[in-house]
């Protein structure tokens, strides 16, 4: 097929106008500004819209959409996850796959055509049969009350992943976080991800309450968290980073949720591991955090992707990351919105190993691109990440949606 566009971005600084792209079946074959239909091919014209590569949101809770606006906010961040575990008796598979089909049809509209989504319930997912958008199941695993059985778990996931061939489904791996997650359970993970050469993503350094917990200081999470067997490794690292570093906990290229209460002395580590911070904005907001520390990062040259969190955190219930990048922005202004649009593209497709199949419009990549409707005379970065609209046509793995607006 070819799609014959106004503008169309294909990489980083690099924009065709008139913009076309050929595409076979999944893969992108050919891209260019005068490219000619071959005989019996179908063409589709779109001279008013720009298309541009889906985005990638690195970090999000799909299963929890049902949760929006049920949670109190606050800073006392042991006290949202009380009130998450209450109510998770009442998140049923049934409930968790439509919040997960929702989500990912509402990311798809707003733009995201690959999601990283931590996963709790495998029941959920054996149920699903589709989802609009490219999804990375990152299986989520804690050791808090039993020890899960990682690699039986994995071989299941897996072999479903198998049985359904025609979805654009990959698996990553999640311990939850060092509170919740043992050093031992972190090293079964990581030798999971070893083995089967999937991403390895984790919280950490969310709340200072947790930094408070690791350093063995009294906080708030005694309330939630077991208190026998006690456990050996807290109360010996000055910040969850320096608890990772002691426990060799992060394998190279890392996704790290959040990263809120970093230390500069954690840069050293972070930059050695090669890891990428996933900033959540709408959420950090929402729990009224101090500052974020990008300038710490950005200076120490560690990459920074944008990502949603969860509905049951923030007002972002569609999972816009335009909501994000325009929050992002007025905190940091010195941010172009050329930089901001990497934040959701290159970078995220990097630290998911994915740099050639995902971020960019080129020949090989995946046919995951977004037809957006924004003046061809303008700047296609700010107008599109400035747009309130939904996307006018999506294509994950070759398969084409027309968005219509209500």
């Amino acid at each position: 097929m070819l799609i014959c566009a106004g503008a169309l971005i294909e990489s980083s600084g690099q924009i065709h106008r008139p913009g076309h792209l050929r595409m076979d079946r999944e893969i992108i074959t050919q891209i260019g500004t005068s490219l000619n239909s071959q005989v019996g091919e179908e063409v589709l014209h779109l001279p008013d819209l720009t298309l541009a590569p889906g985005w990638i949101n690195l970090h999000a809770h799909l299963e929890l959409a049902s949760l929006f606006r049920e949670l109190m906010p606050g800073k006392d961040f042991p006290f949202w996850l009380k009130q998450v575990l209450a109510r998770l008796p009442g998140l049923n598979s049934e409930t968790r796959r439509e919040s997960i089909q929702r989500s990912a049809q509402d990311a798809l509209r707003t733009g995201t055509t690959s999601i990283v989504s931590i996963t709790s319930d495998l029941h959920a997912m054996a149920g699903l049969s589709s989802t609009a958008a490219r999804v990375w199941w990152a299986l989520e695993f804690m050791d808090i009350q039993s020890q899960p059985e990682v690699s039986a778990t994995v071989e299941r996931a897996m072999a479903w992943l198998s049985r359904n061939p025609a979805n654009p489904w990959h698996l990553a791996l999640s311990p939850h976080a060092p509170y919740t997650a043992s050093p031992k359970l972190y090293q079964e993970i990581l030798t999971s991800c070893s083995i089967h050469k999937i991403p390895f993503t984790t919280h950490l350094a969310e709340s200072p309450e947790e930094t408070s917990l690791l350093a063995g200081k009294e906080t708030s999470f005694r309330d939630i968290l077991p208190k026998e067997p006690p456990r050996t490794d807290f109360g010996k690292s000055q910040s969850p980073v320096a608890w990772c570093q002691t426990n060799q906990t992060l394998p190279e290229d890392a996704i790290l949720a959040h990263g809120n209460e970093l230390q500069p002395s954690d840069l050293p580590y972070l930059k050695e591991r090669k890891v990428t911070l996933v900033h959540c904005p709408t959420s950090h907001e929402w729990f009224g955090r101090k500052s974020f520390p990008f300038q710490l990062l950005q200076n120490n040259g560690i990459p920074v992707s944008l990502g949603t969190d969860s509905p049951a955190s923030s007002p972002n219930l569609p999972l816009d990351l335009r909501q994000e990048v325009r929050l992002f922005r007025q905190k940091y202004s010195h941010v172009s919105p050329h930089e901001a649009w990497q934040m959701i593209t290159t970078i995220p497709a990097r630290a998911l190993g994915c740099e050639s199949n995902l971020g960019n419009l080129q020949d090989g990549c995946w046919a995951d691109w977004v037809g957006w409707r924004v003046p061809l005379d303008q700047d296609p970065y700010s107008a599109i990440l400035e747009s309130q609209d939904p996307a006018e046509l999506t294509c994950v793995a070759g398969k084409i949606t027309r968005h219509e607006k209500i």
